[in-house]
Order: C-alpha cells, then structure tokens, then sequence
C-alpha cells in the first residue's frame, strides 16, 4: 500500500499579486481549521505538483502550496526579473500576511530545503516546526558537483555524455563554464519560442530529437541522477506527461539561480544555523542521493544539533515511497498549536 494520502481537492485558491509583475498562484487543501503546513517545492522552477498535496495527512493539516516566481501557475512565466532567493522569502511573507497566518509548519525538499532554511532563519518567530528533505546548501562544492569530473558524472558517466554532448569542447574547462554556455543556449531557446522542446508533445520524437534542447538535456540529466536506476526513455515518458512548459522553467529558473550561488552568501545556511536553535526540526536525507550529496544533511545536523536526523538507507534524490513513510512518522509527531475539536 503506498505511504501518500489518497487525492484530494484545494478547498481554496488565490493569486497574490508581488513585486515586478510577479503573480503568484497558490491553494490551500486537506482540513480548514488544521494545523497550518507550507510546502515549498523544489527546482527551483518545478512548481507544485498534486503529489505534494498526497505527502500529508488531510485531516490533521491545513496544507498551502505555492507555485515559486515564473513556474507553475504563476505568472510570467519563464520570467527572472526580479526572481532571487530574497524575493521568494519576501513572498512567503506576503503570502502568510495574506492568508492570516500566524505561525506554520515549514517543509521544503531539495531546493525547497534551501529556501526553507533561508527563510526560517530570516523570519524565525514565524515557523513552528522546520522539516527539510534532501538537503541542498547551495555551496560551491554543491554547484559544482553535477558538472565536475570529480562529482556525478563518476556515478553517471552515460547520463552525463548526453548531456554534455552538444556542449562545445572550449566551454567543458569548468563546471560554471559549462553552465554558462547552457544558460546562454536556453535563452536562445527561450527567444525561439521553445521550438526545439516542443517536440516533447510529439511521442514520435526521438531522443536524438529532443536533445537538440538544451532545456530538456538539463532536466533529463537531473532526473536521470535522480534515481537509483531509471532509463533515458522512461525519464523521456516521465517529462512528456508534466510537458514542455514544466521542463522549461525547471531548467532555465534553475540555471539561473546555480549561476548566481542562490542568491546566497558562502555557506550562509550554516553560518545561520544558529538562528534555527528555537524551531523544532527534523531532517530526511537518502543515503545514495546523487542530486544533492548526503554530506549536506550531515553538516546541516552538526549545525543544528537539537534537530532529528533520518536516513533512507537505500534510495536516490527522487521522493520515493521509502521517503514518504519516513515523511509520515516525523509528521506525526509534529504538535499542534491550537487544533480545535470537531
């Protein structure tokens, strides 16, 4: 039987209107007068999913979502004026302010991790209980780890000569060169029109096809690392059914912050851990995760001695059911403010 709640309907949704031209959808589902939950999606740019409305318990929370600057449902999409870490803090704010919120529940998985913590340790006073998964800490040795001999492509040298095929031989020196040149090259994709990734609605295309994309290339090799075996055509099936649309933003939004460290300071998420010290926390890693490294999670504990650490000892980056039942138990354990009787 899988660990996730059986689907459910938001029982209310909205659009919050931000700084630049930003409007940022968002909706509310499981119980009304619940404990307050905010889920933080990941990417940055992948938006929110109806699988994260399954990951909690109905009955006990009142689950927001909110789809981050320029992905989702929000609009522009595709846009990066405006669109920083700080920004995104900001909009959390605005977000709670909006919806009356005093405090709430704070989870966040791999980039949602990252911002999670940025945001708990600017607005403390405002997250009852801090729960990250798959830690990113947006560090140089993070950013450098999917393009750098001495990283991933040891554990997926296939994934990674398809991805860095197109890729021209004087931009390979290092990983931010090779990163740059992507970003540049999605920008152009971008100002084609995304011609190239729209073959991703035709299920005759091929690989050869849509790895002509650069924005496909870059998500397919995230989602490639990101379990423990998957194949080139089923993480092709698996893009195909969240669509261009969705890859275009994971790709171009998160090549946009990798560029820019985040938005953040050298090692500011550990530096400020201390400010986490009043917030209770758990953390959830997997042992072989090779998107996000478990060293992260490990500094991350050493950093915030007071937070429970859980290992799933046999898993990858991607969410599996071994994930989830670990989810389930530290959510059960999280306590209510005030949850009134029905």
């Amino acid at each position: 039987m899988s660990p996730l709640f059986a689907p459910i309907e938001p029982h209310r949704t909205g659009r919050l209107p931000v700084s630049r031209g930003h409007e940022l959808y968002w909706e509310q589902c499981g119980r009304a007068d619940g404990i307050p939950l905010l889920v933080l999606h990941g990417g940055p740019g992948s938006g929110c999913s109806p699988r994260y409305q399954r990951m909690f318990d109905p009955a006990r929370f009142n689950i927001t979502l909110m789809d981050q600057r320029g992905c989702g449902r929000s609009t522009p999409h595709l846009s990066l004026e405006a669109n920083t870490t700080a920004e995104l803090i900001g909009d959390i704010e605005a977000l709670r302010t909006r919806l009356g919120i005093e405090r709430w529940v704070v989870f966040g998985p791999s980039w949602g991790s990252t911002l999670a913590l940025a945001y708990a340790q600017t607005f403390p006073e405002r997250v009852s209980t801090l729960v990250v998964e798959a830690i990113f800490l947006a560090t140089p040795d993070n950013l450098d780890w999917w393009h750098s001999e001495a990283g991933a492509p040891r554990f997926f040298p296939e994934a990674f000569a398809d991805f860095i095929a197109p890729v021209p031989q004087q931009y390979r020196t290092t990983p931010r060169a090779i990163m740059d040149w992507c970003f540049e090259d999605m920008l152009r994709e971008q100002a084609d029109g995304l011609t190239a990734l729209r073959r991703l609605e035709d299920p005759k295309a091929s690989l050869a096809e849509l790895r002509q994309s650069t924005l496909y290339r870059w998500t397919e090799y995230e989602e490639r690392l990101s379990w423990l075996d998957q194949s080139a055509e089923t993480t092709r099936d698996g893009l195909a059914e969240r669509g261009p649309d969705f890859v275009a933003a994971h790709s171009l939004i998160e090549a946009h912050y990798f560029r820019n460290a985040c938005f953040l300071k050298p090692d500011q998420l550990i530096a400020n851990a201390h400010r986490l010290a009043n917030i209770p926390m758990q953390i959830l890693h997997s042992r072989y995760d090779m998107v996000c490294p478990p060293r992260g999670a490990i500094r991350l504990a050493a950093a915030c001695p007071h937070a429970g650490l859980h290992m799933a000892p046999v898993n990858g980056h991607a969410m599996t059911d071994a994930v989830q039942a670990i989810l389930n138990g530290v959510m059960a354990g999280v306590l209510p403010l005030k949850l009134p009787r029905r």
